[in-house]
């Protein structure tokens, strides 16, 4: 592995930060690297979570799962339910890298899964400290696998 320096350089007059990486090649590491510090700065959504008509403010790491039902889009924890007022596709765009959608109807939590069950049948998913799981669709299997494998 080539060797890596990092600079820091303050400069007070800056109004925003500005990052710049010097390379011989571009590689997947990079575009790795890329990708997670732009996420570090990209503004976390806004989302609503209610139940029964009360607003709930949680974190994102503990969703396991977003997903239409009867048109609505209900965001899953370890034990509960909530109804989201954004549609998937909004989610999708503006939710963390850690959030990949698993079918058309659901964007899984990478983070929060505990395994992963690949037939020739099915590929059920299984989420920490809990009885909830879902099916990734062949349409999503690939990236969804890919993405799973980059994760560890």
């Amino acid at each position: 592995m080539a060797r890596v320096k990092i600079n820091l350089e303050v400069d007070e007059r800056l109004t925003d930060t500005e990052i710049t990486i010097r390379t011989p090649d571009v590689n997947d590491q990079i575009n790795r690297l890329m990708q997670e510090i732009t996420e570090q700065f990209k503004e976390q959504p806004k989302i609503a979570f209610y139940q029964e008509g009360i607003r709930y403010f949680i974190d994102l790491e503990n969703i396991l799962f977003f997903e239409t039902v009867d048109r609505k889009v209900c965001a899953h924890t370890a034990d509960s339910t909530y109804e989201v007022s954004l549609k998937l596709y909004e989610l999708e765009e503006s939710l963390p890298l850690t959030f990949i959608r698993s079918s058309k109807s659901t964007i899984v939590n990478l983070q929060q899964i505990f395994s992963v069950d690949h037939s020739l049948r099915r590929n059920l998913v299984r989420f920490r400290n809990s009885h909830k799981q879902l099916y990734v669709s062949r349409a999503y299997y690939q990236e969804f696998k890919r993405q799973l494998d980059e994760r560890s």
